[in-house]
């Protein structure tokens, strides 16, 4: 008994000891990539993990290696750098740029989670971009557009005698407003508040509230935006005010295209160039075409009191099928913009990461790529009604101290100087106070 009991112990010790290897094998071969190495495949790092990891990928008839682990950025295949725009961080980049390396840059944000980007010295040190503007080398102007079946289709869509009967029944106003970020670089809320002095307008989120949402969305209707019973909620209302949170040309939200899927108006601030991508040359009200939030209030109570020309604005959804979208535009980028069976953003990303290792493959002289303000056209905030520059928009401030920060930033990773953050921001703020920048 005692020896098959030690016969017993030596096999599982010995079995064990054959997983562990094979185990650390796997580790090492996934952290180091080996024959990855080997086979002369290039490799595209993401510094801030995004998208593919630890995995080969064919782009046509270009391959590379993706993947997320920082071992690779000394690795003498590795080809270019990926970086998602929304955790870019000044105090977290490679501690060495090879003119050899490309670098991307993903991100369909505004600035308001990094001004820095805004700047062109911060742009000019990509190579590649994936952003919301069209001359982007992968754009994502239309992320937030599900399907051109939704636009058109009539799943929500309220008649407008309904919604005029609605108006009286329910006690609701022209309008909705729903927000509850109230600290915005395009101080919507400013022009809101002096539109409420013309229009009623029902407030529903934190900003500017005077109306409670029914106890099936207040507790959570951040949460459920895009359910049926939050977008049926929307298409009640005539009209919906649409803001974005910063202005850039083609940065273009689910604030637009939420109230065209469930046919509310948009009454729209945003994009300057947002008329290029709506259903048809009446889709939406722009606010810049008012020279007074007065004016506007004017116009939409005339919109409110005549059914006919109110319908115009709703062509997308009632005329004939194949007539509800007339814009070519908006049409062929619909056709051209990446599919495939997993979420939508995730079909940029992937198009995204073989555009680069397209690239690659091409052997392009990084000299001749580079990622500029056209790609990311966010210009100094100003006032919704004046057009000024406000001085009470702090935003404004962070935008030029950020400049500071780019042009401070291009010096450090260009002449590859070692980094502290501290001493950094120490210049930066020096640059800024002697009006350096």
């Amino acid at each position: 008994m005692a020896r098959k009991i030690r016969i017993m112990f030596a096999a599982v010790t010995t079995l064990g000891i054959s997983v562990m290897i094979f185990q650390l094998y796997l580790m090492l071969y996934n952290r180091t990539g080996l024959s990855v190495s080997d086979d002369g495949i290039p490799i595209v790092l993401w510094w801030t993990p995004f998208g593919t990891n630890n995995q080969v990928k064919a782009c046509g008839q270009a391959v590379c290696y993706f993947t997320h682990d920082r071992a690779f950025q000394n690795n003498t295949q590795l080809k270019s750098i990926l970086f998602y725009g929304s955790n870019f961080r000044v105090r977290d980049l490679p501690s060495w740029r090879d003119n050899a390396t490309s670098w991307g840059l993903l991100h369909e944000e505004s600035p308001r989670n990094n001004p820095i980007l805004v700047h062109e010295e911060a742009l000019n040190l990509f190579n590649y971009s994936s952003t919301f503007s069209r001359f982007s080398n992968i754009p994502l102007t239309l992320l937030d557009l599900p399907s051109l079946d939704e636009l058109i289709g009539e799943s929500y869509f309220v008649r407008i005698k309904e919604k005029t009967a609605l108006m009286r029944k329910q006690n609701l106003a022209p309008v909705l407003y729903i927000q509850s970020d109230c600290d915005t670089a395009s101080d919507r809320d400013r022009y809101v508040l002096e539109l409420m002095k013309y229009i009623r307008i029902d407030s529903y989120g934190a900003c500017l509230n005077n109306a409670q949402l029914e106890h099936g969305l207040k507790d959570n209707y951040l949460d459920i935006l895009n359910n049926r019973e939050f977008l049926s909620f929307v298409a009640k209302y005539k009209f919906t005010i649409a803001f974005e949170n910063a202005i850039c040309n083609d940065y273009i939200t689910e604030k637009l295209w939420r109230p065209l899927i469930v046919g509310s108006v948009p009454v729209y601030y945003g994009s300057p160039s947002f008329k290029d991508w709506l259903p048809n040359n009446k889709s939406a009200v722009s606010i810049l075409d008012f020279a007074k939030p007065a004016q506007l209030g004017h116009f939409l109570h005339k919109l409110v009191e005549n059914d006919t020309a109110y319908e115009e604005y709703l062509s997308h959804k009632l005329s004939e099928h194949k007539y509800r979208v007339t814009n070519d535009r908006l049409l062929h980028s619909l056709k051209r913009r990446p599919t495939g069976t997993c979420s939508k953003f995730g079909n940029y990303v992937e198009a995204f990461e073989c555009f680069v290792c397209e690239q690659i493959q091409k052997n392009r002289k990084l000299r001749e790529d580079k990622v500029t303000q056209r790609q990311y056209d966010c210009p100094l905030p100003r006032d919704p009604i004046t057009g000024g520059i406000g001085k009470h928009n702090w935003w404004i401030d962070q935008w030029n101290i950020e400049k500071c920060g780019a042009k401070l930033l291009a010096h450090y990773v260009t002449n590859n100087i070692s980094f502290n953050i501290n001493r950094f921001d120490e210049q930066k703020m020096h640059m800024y106070d002697n009006k350096e920048c």
